[in-house]
């Protein structure tokens, strides 16, 4: 059986169903229409729901280790099933690709797991080997590898989406944007890459 406090949460989320009966049969009559894929580490620390308020049917969510999107090459994949499915039959407006801070995949590519006892992780994680390589051969201080290759695997996933014809005819059409996010644990703040600037600045700042 499942922990005391999810049988808990269980319960209340039963009492706001009765409550808001009329939203939930909505979502069970017409169907799910979010305009946001959301692809983000599976870290129980990063909750996309909680992070940005979406209500139910907002966000069409994949969560993975280390919030990888695999080439549209990749045979077999979830993660290009579930981005050709958001992206063609669910028609989203924007795809969300959020890092987060303290990633234990990304800290995993300073020690490559043993493939004999760990072979999925070993092989999953060699699709975000890329942004660790690219930071290694840059002139960046050694405190501060780990930081940008968390950051700097976001942007390899987010051109691994172009990868896939429906993302790229997407974005060229206008219809699509495509968003590099980092989610800062101890701070609760969301960075956001510019494009044009080339700079990681806050989301949203809190009025004064």
């Amino acid at each position: 059986m499942p922990t005391s406090k999810l049988i808990s949460g269980y319960r209340e989320f039963r009492d706001k169903f009765d409550s808001e009966h009329e939203v939930f049969e909505r979502l069970a009559e017409e169907g799910q229409n979010p305009k946001v894929l959301w692809i983000g580490c599976a870290d129980s620390r990063v909750v996309p729901e909680l992070i940005t308020g979406a209500d139910p049917g907002e966000l069409f969510d994949v969560r993975n280790i280390a919030n990888v999107v695999p080439p549209a090459a990749s045979a077999a994949c979830a993660t290009g099933a579930a981005v050709e499915y958001a992206v063609i039959h669910l028609n989203v407006s924007h795809i969300v690709v959020c890092g987060h801070t303290d990633c234990g995949g990304i800290k995993a590519l300073e020690a490559t797991p043993d493939p004999g006892n760990q072979p999925h992780i070993t092989s999953w994680l060699e699709l975000a080997r890329p942004a660790r390589d690219h930071v290694l051969r840059s002139d960046i201080a050694e405190e501060d590898q780990y930081l940008e290759t968390i950051k700097t695997n976001v942007l390899v996933q987010c051109e691994n989406l172009r990868s896939y014809p429906c993302v790229a005819d997407g974005e060229q059409s206008g219809g699509l944007s495509i968003h590099a996010w980092l989610y800062d644990l101890h701070t609760g703040r969301i960075l956001a890459f510019g494009d044009t600037s080339g700079q990681w600045n806050p989301v949203a700042e809190q009025q004064p």
